[in-house]
């Protein structure tokens, strides 16, 4: 039995949904067949697009999927080309979209002839702009949609072949299998530990960040100490001011405070614990956030997402997956060990 795989049309297919819609339906036709286009609109890409499959829904004679944008600010002197913007009564001036998704349906009208029909299907702003935004009365501009018509009309046609690979189950062989099979068990393994997992609130980390914000420098031992409620260790520090800095160690946490001879301030606290603990600012949850969600919640601020190499003893080092931004006059670094944030630090000057 031989399955057809598409590399970019690999995700389930399923029915887009034509009931939003946030502003005109843009409508035109190209003289191409249904089945060149197809292949064809998933190589459109512009500034704010990103390279990633594309889920789709086909048939005869209808085929529908999106053209997603990201990233896209707004303020006073940096208005986005592609939308504009509905705000609410008071909001500020500055917003943030974390992606903006235009539908593009083909409907055959013959075999040398296609209806394209493209409309903003939604918007996502991120979490400080959620409520700041009207999204019902946001609209496109319309330059998304004459770029995807333009693109469409004097693209290259690929062959409705490219990107198809025709896999025989038979020819996978027994070490394969069993390589995927392991995969796919320790997938299932994972989601239902998740499942599974505790969910608490900690009141530690509610009383550190009651304003519901990273704790702004500069500051000092004391302050930290009135937070948390709980007594520091003084440690030894060659490097530090007055030879020491700050150790707190309460629950399953570990937070420390220092302030060094070179200038640079800096507090980090760390969980080590298996459940997924709440109680940080910006939604952040102890041993659930993902990196790529960090990543994504801190667009904005132009989070980076990428690995380093830190060191666990003289002879041994390992990799460690890190989102970093700057945040106001902060500098952020989150850390995730095991997949999931296990560490947050903040310093005055770049980590």
């Amino acid at each position: 039995m031989k399955k057809i795989f598409n590399d970019k049309l690999f995700l389930t297919l399923f029915i887009l949904i034509f009931g939003l819609n946030f502003g005109q339906k843009v409508e035109f036709t190209v003289p191409k067949n249904i089945e060149e286009l197809q292949n064809t609109i998933f190589d459109f890409k512009n500034d704010f697009t990103k390279d990633e499959p594309k889920a789709a829904a086909a048939g005869d004679q209808e085929f529908s999927t999106t053209v997603d944008l990201y990233d896209l600010k707004f303020d006073a002197n940096e208005k986005n080309p592609y939308l504009n913007l509905a705000l609410k009564k008071g909001a500020k001036p500055k917003q943030f979209i974390q992606k903006a998704i235009w539908n593009v349906s083909l409907k055959k009208v013959s075999a040398k002839s296609t209806k394209v029909t493209v409309f903003l299907e939604e918007i996502n702003p991120d979490s400080w702009s959620k409520k700041e935004v009207d999204v019902k009365l946001t609209k496109s501009t319309g330059k998304l949609e004459k770029e995807v018509k333009e693109f469409l009309l004097n693209a290259k046609i690929k062959n409705l072949s490219e990107g198809l690979v025709a896999v025989d189950d038979s020819s996978i062989d027994a070490e394969t299998e069993a390589m995927m099979a392991a995969q796919a068990d320790a997938q299932i393994t994972e989601i239902q530990a998740k499942q599974l997992q505790n969910k608490m609130v900690s009141k530690y980390l509610q009383n550190l960040f009651a304003k519901k914000q990273f704790i702004s420098l500069p500051t000092n031992s004391d302050q930290i100490t009135k937070l948390l409620k709980t007594d520091s260790s003084e440690m030894e520090c060659e490097t530090c001011k007055n030879g020491k800095y700050s150790n707190w160690d309460f629950e399953s946490f570990n937070m420390i405070y220092a302030n060094m001879n070179d200038g640079k301030e800096y507090y980090a606290i760390q969980y080590f614990g298996n459940d997924a603990v709440s109680g940080l600012p910006y939604g952040l949850v102890f041993n659930d956030s993902s990196p790529l969600e960090c990543k994504n919640k801190f667009a904005r601020y132009k989070a980076q997402l990428y690995q380093t190499t830190v060191g666990v003893d003289e002879n041994i080092s390992k990799a460690l997956t890190v989102v970093t931004f700057k945040m106001d006059s902060k500098f952020v670094q989150l850390e995730f060990g095991n997949d999931y944030l296990s560490r947050i630090v903040i310093s005055n000057k770049e980590l």
